[in-house]
């Protein structure tokens, strides 16, 4: 069996926690992913992974296998992709591509025109509203939304800046009036997004910094969808990135609210592993996705 697949294997198991899962992954039966194994610590002759009937563990050896067996499969991958991109073939392949909920209209703009230059790139796409873990979803880029993002062992590109603001529906301001100050807000069905890093308050920027701006929330969701369609509904006033809430605008479905104080700018960032290589079709749509948020 080839070693480079063993290897594959391995990390997949790994990354995934069991043999079971590594073989629907790789669409193989356990037992295969078993004999991968096997044959690997019989080569090394070092325990990789200790296992029994309901549970493994990886081993310090294998923690380091793993570690330089990742490494290498994602240079052979980025090589091979390089070699064929001077060739003159189109890039092709998958790109596994992370993203907030809220911006996955966005991101099928940006997928939609990309695939439109290069109909050999697939997408698969993770959009839910975690922090994604890179390794266990075996993930190309990822799409964040934060006032600013920093992790040493991830590389961060800044895409695009933002504001959050506050937003209702006109029959909800026709209703029930519209706030001129943070002291109003009292009076009126404040609506937060419990998914969000800020959790149960709003992020409002003061002389001292941004503090945590809190309420008797009326209504508190984690799903942006649905935080979007209470706000159409007229049920309150929500705070969104204005990039979340501009076709809502426009449509005439929300109006902003402006109020004596003001929320931060929200930085629209690209996030991918650390590797010495980055395939083609990778970094190409990276810099499509550049040129599609560009202010």
């Amino acid at each position: 069996m080839d070693k480079l697949r063993k290897m594959a294997v391995f990390a997949r198991v790994v990354e995934l926690g069991s043999f079971a899962a590594a073989a629907a992954d790789q669409n193989v039966t356990p037992a295969m992913v078993g004999r991968h194994v096997a044959d690997l610590e019989a080569t090394l002759d070092q325990r990789l992974i200790n296992r029994t009937t309901r549970s493994m563990e990886v081993t310090e050896a294998g923690q380091r296998y793993y570690h330089g067996c990742k490494a290498m499969l994602e240079q052979l991958d980025a090589l091979e992709q390089e070699v064929a991109d001077q060739q003159g073939s189109r890039p092709a392949g998958i790109i596994r591509l992370a993203a907030p909920e809220g911006l996955g209209s966005l991101l099928l703009d940006a997928v939609e025109s990309f695939q439109a230059q290069y109909p050999e790139v697939l997408f698969d796409l993770v959009i839910d509203n975690a922090q994604t873990d890179f390794v266990s979803a075996n993930v190309d880029l990822a799409v964040r939304l934060a006032i600013s993002l920093e992790d040493s062992s991830l590389i961060v590109s800044k895409l695009s800046n933002t504001r959050l603001g506050l937003f209702a529906a006109p029959s909800y301001l026709t209703k029930n009036g519209t706030p001129a100050g943070v002291s109003d807000l009292g009076s009126h069905a404040c609506l937060v997004f419990g998914g969000s890093r800020f959790g149960d308050s709003w992020p409002l920027v003061t002389q001292t910094g941004v503090q945590k701006l809190r309420q008797p929330w009326r209504l508190v969701m984690n799903q942006t969808h649905i935080y979007r369609d209470a706000l159409v509904r007229g049920m309150g006033i929500g705070l969104l990135p204005e990039i979340m809430a501009a076709d809502l605008v426009e449509a005439g479905f929300l109006s902003p609210v402006t109020l004596d104080a003001r929320f931060p700018d929200v930085g629209v960032f690209a996030v991918y592993p650390n590797r010495a290589f980055q395939p083609r079709r990778v970094s190409l749509f990276l810099q499509h996705l550049r040129l599609k948020m560009k202010p």
